[in-house]
C-alpha cells in the first residue's frame, strides 16, 4: 500500500510539478531544481503562518499569508510558463524582503538572518542572468545583512532564551544543509560535466582518428589531413609537380589463373610496398588502378624537389619489387614506370555528393603515355626531358631514346588558329 502511494505520489509530482510544454531542454535541469525549491517555499511559508500566529507575530502571520505564499505560488507558476528568470526574481525578493522582516519583529537572535547566507549563494544559481546581475543580488543581500545587524538586535516582540535558541538551532542547521545540498548539486553536476565533456572528447578523437585513417586510405594522408583540418573547400590551383604512371605487366593473364584470395594477397604485398616507398620520397598516391597507380610529387604539398623524389621512388621501386620476387614474396613480374614534369591542376573534382583529389592538365596525360612506352622499348622506367633536367643525381646510367611521336594527342581549344579541337603528333623527348 505505502509503495503504491509513493509510485501515485511520484507521478502526480511530475505531472503537476516537473511537466511543462513551455520549458526548453537547456533549461530542463534548472526547472526541475527551482520548481522543487518553490514547491518546499511554498510549503514553508504556508506552515510559517501556523507557527508566527503560535509566537503571536500577527504582522507575520498577515506577511506569509499575503506576500510569502502569493509569490511562491507565482513563482511556481512562471516556471511552468517557461519564465524561468521572472519566477526566481519573485521568489529572491520575497525571501529577502521576508528575512529582514522577520528580523525586524523577532530580532536578531531568532536566527532568521541565516537565510541570508543561503540566499547569497541563491543568487549565482540563475545561469540566465550575468555576472553583473548576480554581483547587484549579492551587494543587496550583503546591504541586507549588514542593515539587519546594525539595526535589528531587538526585535519589535520579545521571546525568551529557549524560544530564541530553538529557532536559532533550527534556521541555521536547515540553511547549513540547504547549502550543502546545493554545493553538492554543483559539485555534482561539474564533475558530471567534466566527465561527459572528456568522455566525448575521446570519442571525438576515436572518431577523427578512425576518420582520417579511413580517409587517409582514400586519397593520401596529406590529402586526407587537409581536407579535414581546412575550414574551406580545396579548391583547385596550378603545380609544379612530377606525375607518376605504374603498370603491372600482364596483370590480367595473371588474375585469370589464380584464386581471388591469392590475387588480393599479391596486391596486398604490392602495392603496400609501393606506397610505403612513394610516401618515404614525399609523393602521395591518388589512384589505385588494380593493375597499376598514380602518383604526383609536388601536391598539395609543394616540393621544388619534386623530380628528384619523384626519380629516387622510382628507382626504389624497381629494386623492392625484385627484392621480392628474390624472397618469393611475389611471382616473376614486370612493372612499368613513366614520369614527367610540368605544370598540372590538382584540386577536389565533382559535386556535393561524390568529390575527389584529382590532376587535371595535358603534363597528366603526357606522363601516362610515357608509360605505355615501357611495352614499345621493353623497358621498365622511362622519364620525360622535363624530369631529366631537374635531376641532381648521377645521370650516367640514363639512355636518351630521343624524340618519341605521340600520336592522337589531342591539342586544346586556341592552340590553333580559329580554336579548333584537331588530332596532331606531339614529339617529346624520351629517356
Amino acid at each position: 500500500m505505502s509503495s503504491y502511494f509513493t509510485m501515485w505520489l511520484g507521478r502526480m509530482y511530475t505531472r503537476f510539478v516537473l511537466d511543462s510544454k513551455y520549458v526548453k531542454p537547456e533549461n530542463l535541469k534548472f526547472y526541475k531544481i527551482t520548481q522543487g525549491a518553490y514547491l518546499f517555499g511554498l510549503v514553508g511559508h504556508f506552515g510559517a503562518i501556523f507557527m508566527f500566529y503560535g509566537l503571536g507575530v500577527p504582522e507575520m502571520v498577515w506577511f506569509n499569508a499575503c506576500l510569502s505564499v502569493p509569490a511562491f505560488t507565482f513563482a511556481f507558476l512562471l516556471n511552468r510558463r517557461g519564465k524561468h528568470s521572472l519566477g526566481f526574481l519573485f521568489a529572491f525578493l520575497e525571501l529577502l524582503f521576508h528575512q529582514v522582516a522577520t528580523t525586524y519583529f523577532t530580532g536578531w537572535g531568532f536566527g532568521a538572518h541565516y537565510w541570508l547566507i543561503y540566499l547569497a549563494a541563491l543568487s549565482f544559481f540563475n545561469t540566465e542572468w550575468k555576472l553583473g546581475t548576480h554581483l547587484i543580488l549579492l551587494a543587496i543581500v550583503l546591504a541586507a545583512y549588514v542593515l539587519i545587524f546594525l539595526n535589528f538586535q531587538t526585535g519589535i516582540y520579545a521571546f525568551d532564551i529557549q524560544t530564541q535558541r530553538g529557532s536559532t538551532l533550527n534556521n541555521a542547521t536547515t540553511v547549513l544543509i540547504v547549502l550543502s545540498l546545493l554545493i553538492y548539486y554543483y559539485a555534482s553536476s561539474a564533475w558530471q560535466a567534466e566527465q561527459k565533456l572528456m568522455a566525448e572528447k575521446a570519442l571525438t578523437t576515436k572518431m577523427l582518428k578512425r576518420i582520417e585513417g579511413l580517409f587517409g586510405q582514400q586519397v593520401s594522408e596529406e590529402i586526407a589531413l587537409q581536407m579535414i583540418e581546412s575550414e574551406q573547400e580545396i579548391e583547385s590551383r596550378a603545380y609544379d609537380a612530377t606525375i607518376m604512371f605504374l603498370d603491372i605487366r600482364d596483370f590480367t593473364v595473371f588474375a585469370d589463373t589464380k584464386a581471388p584470395s591469392e590475387i588480393a594477397k599479391f596486391q596486398n604485398i604490392v602495392f603496400g610496398n609501393l606506397i610505403e616507398i612513394i610516401q618515404s620520397h614525399q609523393g602521395v598516391v591518388l589512384q589505385l588502378l588494380g593493375d597499376g597507380l598514380m602518383a604526383v610529387f609536388g601536391a598539395p604539398t609543394e616540393d621544388p624537389k619534386h623530380p628528384e623524389h619523384a626519380y629516387q621512388a622510382s628507382l626504389a621501386i624497381l629494386g623492392r619489387i625484385e627484392g621480392l620476387i628474390k624472397n618469393g614474396d611475389i611471382p616473376q613480374i614486370k612493372i612499368g614506370i613513366g614520369l614527367n614534369s610540368g605544370n598540372i591542376i590538382a584540386g577536389n573534382l565533382g559535386n556535393d555528393l561524390r568529390k575527389a583529389y584529382s590532376l587535371t592538365g595535358k603534363n597528366v596525360i603526357i606522363a601516362a603515355r610515357i608509360e605505355s612506352l615501357n611495352k614499345r622499348y621493353q623497358s621498365q622506367f622511362l622519364i620525360s626531358k622535363s624530369v631529366y633536367q631537374h635531376l641532381n643525381s648521377d645521370k650516367t646510367n640514363i639512355q636518351s631514346l630521343g624524340d618519341v611521336h605521340f600520336k592522337r594527342y589531342r591539342a586544346a581549344c586556341g592552340d590553333l588558329p580559329g580554336g579548333v579541337v584537331v588530332n596532331r603528333t606531339k614529339r617529346l623527348n624520351i629517356y
